[in-house]
């Protein structure tokens, strides 16, 4: 059928092999650049980062997370082991997502392995060690590249034990998947998927024997998520501002669509989902405004492909495709009853599910076309998306999801370098988070004037500076003032949107307002201004 290509190349093991390694080799390399360049923690990694500077094993079991943070419980150990044996730093923090992303990658070669057929296999494999944000996400101290890991272990052990008939192995497969629960929040939609996909497979065949063997670990995958669940994350059950945000921002599935707006919810999440985290969109926003070059970049193949491949592993087998289809059904019905969110970083933990769907409608149309010219076209075009931008972010770490590049550690440490005796520092409310993870991490030569957030305790914007009027008086009898002000991150965890809107919504923004107080005690001298944090240095009168 499709002879003639695997004729030319891969019934040669060693060509193979030698462009399997290239593929991991080359995903390992993004990895570990981007994990020695060490960028500074942006506000979301500094919001988890915090609590590892002071809660041990048993309170990050027990308690709150600082800024009402969340995390598998699983994740937070190991990476408080990692801060315990190397100490408190952005190496040590972000070491276990990159463990999770390397082991993720080694482990999604064996499922391309038994899902798909060699030039398939290496597309897929490729997709996945090159797509930017699994690059990304493989170097950011938060949860989503063990998210990632969690699911490709599921479907590991779903084609490691779903055709035993061994008790002994039933056990082992249960017992596994009930420890993978702890890792992670979403892999629930992987397993639940699983379980209902094998057992409407024997429903339907009427195996009754089947059916109840696999119950015994379906049943220890639920016992140990209720007890997950029911001891521990619960406390981290949604709350309603976190909905009320994801609300504000469209981020929850329309359950059912009731209007136009509401359908085109579904096209634009389906582009950005192509874009981040699978890697299959070319950015050109950035480069051109050119609207016939901005259509020709829509993800249009990658799409076609992606519902083919379902289809053709319906057709392949049903079980498999049950296994594969169910958690993404899972995960829409979810987000439609407002439980989980849709953007960016929640795709994450089910993007092997669609990079494997996108291979195999390539091996689709590869078996019916019989080209090995098309299908080499066809294989050059996809993986030369992410890899060409991930080549790009090599040259331009800088760029590397700039809006999620941070300046934090830069700024702190730029007052650092040019503090003087007689000099004080103040800390804007907005920017405390930042200030306190890093006064840990690099033991900063000042102590910084922490501000108090007036918002809450004013109704009108004299109110608010007349109390902080108050505060800069502390600052007198300084000779010099630095101030530092967050750009990007105006609000406080648990803040609705835009509230007070006497704030918010003043002709004066918050920042303007800020330099408009402080210059009533001193002259700006000095800035230095980038994309989320503001320093400016003042002489006092």
């Amino acid at each position: 059928m499709n002879n003639l290509i695997r004729k030319n190349i891969f019934d040669n093991k060693i060509q193979y092999n030698i462009i399997l390694c290239i593929i991991l080799s080359l995903g390992t390399a993004f990895r570990l650049f981007h994990f020695f360049y060490n960028r500074s923690l942006w506000m979301d990694e500094v919001y988890l980062s915090s609590s590892f500077s002071h809660l041990g094993y048993a309170d990050l079991a027990s308690k709150m997370l600082d800024y009402q943070q969340k995390a598998p419980l699983g994740f937070l150990w190991l990476v408080k082991l990692s801060v315990n044996l190397f100490g408190y730093h952005e190496m040590s923090l972000r070491l276990i997502p990159l463990l999770a992303g390397l082991l993720s990658l080694f482990l999604f070669a064996s499922l391309c392995k038994y899902f798909l057929r060699p030039w398939a296999q290496l597309m897929a494999l490729a997709i996945f060690a090159f797509a930017p944000a699994l690059v990304y996400h493989s170097v950011e101290i938060k949860q989503y590249a063990m998210e990632c890991l969690a699911t490709v272990v599921a479907l590991d052990l779903f084609i490691r034990y779903k055709d035993s008939h061994s008790w002994k192995d039933k056990i082992c497969w249960g017992i596994l998947g009930a420890i993978t629960l702890w890792f992670s929040f979403s892999v629930i939609f992987v397993f639940a998927g699983i379980a209902c996909g094998i057992s409407l497979d024997y429903l339907i065949r009427k195996d009754w024997k089947s059916l109840l063997t696999n119950a015994v670990p379906f049943m220890l995958w639920l016992g140990s998520f209720l007890v997950n669940y029911l001891l521990f994350t619960h406390k981290h059950a949604e709350s309603s501002w976190v909905v009320y945000f994801f609300k504000t921002y469209d981020n929850f599935m329309p359950f059912p669509p009731h209007s136009l707006q509401q359908l085109k919810w579904f096209p634009r999440n389906f582009n950005d989902l192509m874009d981040y985290p699978l890697g299959l969109s070319w950015n050109l926003k950035e480069v051109t405004s050119s609207t016939i070059l901005q259509l020709i970049s829509l993800p249009l193949v990658p799409a076609l492909l992606l519902f083919t491949g379902f289809y053709h592993q319906f057709k392949l087998s049903k079980r498999s495709f049950y296994s594969l289809f169910f958690p993404v059904i899972f995960m829409l019905i979810a987000s439609g009853i407002y439980l989980y969110p849709l953007l960016e970083r929640f795709w994450v933990f089910i993007s092997p599910v669609f990079i494997l769907a996108i291979a195999l409608g390539f091996e689709y149309f590869q078996q019916k076309l019989r080209s090995a010219a098309i299908a080499w076209a066809l294989f050059i075009i996809l993986i030369s998306i992410p890899l060409a931008q991930s080549l790009y972010y090599l040259g331009q770490p800088q760029k590397f999801y700039k809006h999620k590049k941070s300046f934090e550690r830069e700024g702190l440490v730029y007052i650092s370098d040019n503090f003087r005796p007689g000099d004080a520092v103040y800390n804007y409310w907005n920017n405390a988070p930042g200030y306190k993870v890093y006064k840990n991490l690099n033991h900063l030569n000042y102590h910084a004037v922490e501000g108090h957030d007036f918002r809450k305790q004013s109704v009108s914007l004299a109110a608010y500076n007349q109390k902080l009027e108050t505060e800069l008086d502390q600052l007198k009898g300084s000779k010099r003032v630095w101030v530092i002000y967050n750009t990007q991150f105006l609000t406080d965890i648990g803040d609705l949107a835009d509230d007070p809107g006497w704030y918010y919504k003043n002709k004066v923004s918050p920042e303007s307002n800020l330099l408009s107080e402080f210059r009533k005690i001193g002259k700006p001298v000095k800035k230095w201004v980038k994309p989320d944090v503001s320093v400016y240095l003042l002489e006092l009168y």
